[in-house]
């Protein structure tokens, strides 16, 4: 039986945001090939508690868990101060007066907690999530004979482009991808990139989903749009100019529904307006649902939301930002505009010619079932870690 060493500073047991998703889908994986898997996770990144980590530990996707604080309680103020917070000021910023124009979310103490752990075991494999905690296996003689591999999940430089010098940014993100044997990149353009630069080898894992096992008839659908968004700035502000570009040109009679903690930043309501800030399992909205919205200005990757709607048949409006990392970018069951009024139009094309609605539900199958099923991507991801 192989083992792998699985680091998520997230918690994917709060089925919140895409990056979560996407590490149950990884998980899944693992576990479905029989892998031994230690999971290992971050407290306070993660905002962990007791019962968060009982959860996870009942919910049998891992054999060990580990989820491990990067910085000590502040109750001796002195000892936080002498033992943490000043050598791992210098840990983190070696580079202080040169800085690295990118994020190092790994403090010492965290990585002597992760030396420990990779001590006492053997891995086949050992996984990280994110560039941003690549240094947990910088210079260290405990990885042994484990094949490095991370998930990107997104090309960082891109978005912090307007707070770094991206030069330098990029340099240092091109550095630690090529710390490790394989990179897993979710988007055919981060595959591109990462492939132009890395010494490391590059391989398309894109999201994972299950096939859904009922689509009903989109007659007597409640819901004639549906939007799921988390809170980050690019939601916001794409949120923000929906419904102050575009939302004031549907007829009133359009009901929507809006899922995620996108709606505490939202403040406008209405009678066709229902929110829900969360639910466990979005399946049932999305086969209450017609038409899916993915307004989406700035941001980079590609968005789980287009992925889930495809996957139930649902054709998605969305601007260009919203095609990001597909495979496919015609032809795939969304309709893309940057305009409000065109975009609006999309919206009220699929509402009211049922031609045009069953052609692009036809593609936005066809996508899914070829891109982004979850055992077909499994298959792919078999010759990765030669399963």
């Amino acid at each position: 039986m192989k083992k792998v060493l699985f680091f998520m500073p997230d918690n994917p047991l709060k089925k919140n945001a895409g990056n979560r998703t996407r590490a149950l889908s990884m998980l899944g994986y693992f576990r479905s090939r029989n892998f031994e898997i230690d999971f290992v996770s971050e407290y306070y990144t993660g905002k962990w508690d007791e019962d968060d980590i009982k959860a996870f530990e009942q919910s049998g996707l891992a054999d060990n868990t580990y989820v491990i604080k990067k910085k000590p309680a502040k109750k001796n103020i002195l000892y936080y101060l002498l033992f943490y917070k000043l050598p791992n000021f210098f840990y983190q910023n070696k580079a202080w007066f040169f800085p690295l124009q990118f994020p190092e979310l790994v403090t010492l103490r965290f990585k002597r907690a992760f030396k420990k752990i990779l001590k006492k075991n053997n891995y086949d494999y050992i996984m990280i999530n994110y560039a941003s905690w690549a240094t947990l296996v910088a210079d260290n003689p405990y990885t042994k004979n484990a094949i490095k591999v991370i998930d990107t999940h997104d090309f960082i430089t891109a978005q912090l482009q307007r707070k770094v010098n991206i030069g330098q940014s990029f340099k240092e993100e091109i550095r630690r991808i090529s710390l490790f044997d394989i990179a897993l990149a979710i988007s055919v353009e981060e595959q591109y990139i990462f492939s132009q630069f890395c010494k490391s080898k590059v391989v398309l894992a894109p999201m994972m989903l299950d096939r859904p096992e009922i689509l009903h008839s989109v007659k007597g659908r409640t819901f004639d749009l549906i939007y799921v968004a988390s809170d980050n700035i690019h939601n916001q502000k794409s949120a923000s100019w929906f419904f102050k570009e575009v939302y004031p040109l549907l007829p009133a009679h359009v009901q929507i529904c809006i899922i995620g903690q996108i709606n505490e930043h939202l403040s406008i309501k209405a009678p066709n307006i229902t929110s829900v800030n969360f639910v466990e399992d979005l399946s049932a909205y999305y086969l209450n649902a017609k038409v899916a919205l993915c307004p989406m200005l700035t941001g980079t990757g590609t968005k789980i939301k287009v992925i889930e709607a495809l996957s139930y048949g649902i054709p998605v409006v969305c601007n260009t930002r919203g095609i990001d990392g597909l495979i496919d970018k015609t032809n795939n069951g969304c309709l893309v505009s940057d305009d409000a009024i065109e975009f609006k139009n999309n919206i009220m094309q699929l509402l009211t010619d049922a031609s045009a609605y069953r052609k692009q539900a036809e593609n936005a199958l066809a996508t899914f079932n070829l891109n982004y099923e979850k055992e077909s991507c499994y298959r792919k991801l078999d010759t990765v870690f030669k399963k």
